[in-house]
């Protein structure tokens, strides 16, 4: 583990980073679009979220390249599940909060079995730390899951998928929108190596 860290500390660093600044993002976007009609909120969560993810492809796409360039070098081995250990790692304050509302969820419910009221405390202080730092999910359980603490699980998902996709298709050296927005592998230059 602690090798990991060491290996991998800068892009799991800048996934955290990245993190924030989408977290700022949306929750700006979640003022705004507050007094707004639903469409409005729906449609500001998701340019939020495609910020976020379109910031952490490009920072796993750039992981993924620079191990190519290491595999095709002899100096690391070919791991495509690299980019998904990373993402996991860095999604380890997402995990720790989830798990913090569904204690606080389970054990603090006034309609459940247990009804005590350090549970209610703990869900309604984890709900609210995971509320700003993962805020560009807002609109999503402002308007689809309040009450539903499955949902902060649900958020950590999408980045999993992208971390993992982004990782291999760097160390394909494929990307989704080359020059000029063309889909496709890198074309060779005219003139150059076929």
């Amino acid at each position: 583990m602690k090798s990991f860290w060491k290996e991998n500390s800068k892009t799991i660093s800048r996934l955290w980073l990245y993190q924030f600044a989408a977290a700022f993002m949306g929750i700006i976007l979640s003022f705004v679009s507050s007094n707004l009609a639903q469409i409005f909120t729906l449609l500001f969560g998701i340019v939020t979220v495609m910020f976020y993810l379109c910031l952490i492809y490009m920072v796993m796409w750039e992981a993924g390249a620079t191990e190519k360039i290491r595999i095709d070098g002899g100096r690391a081995e070919y791991k495509p599940l690299r980019g998904l250990y990373i993402s996991l790692f860095a999604n380890i304050p997402n995990f720790i909060l989830f798990i913090l509302i569904l204690i606080g969820y389970v054990f603090g419910n006034k309609s459940g079995a247990f009804r005590m009221e350090w549970g209610g405390n703990l869900y309604v202080v984890a709900k609210s730390a995971a509320l700003i730092w993962e805020s560009m999910y807002n609109s999503f359980v402002t308007l689809y899951s309040p009450n539903n603490p499955v949902i902060f699980l649900l958020m950590i998902l999408p980045s999993l998928a992208v971390c993992t996709v982004g990782y291999v298709l760097g160390l394909k050296n494929f990307k989704i929108l080359g020059g000029k927005f063309a889909l496709g592998k890198n074309k060779e230059k005219k003139g150059g190596p076929k």
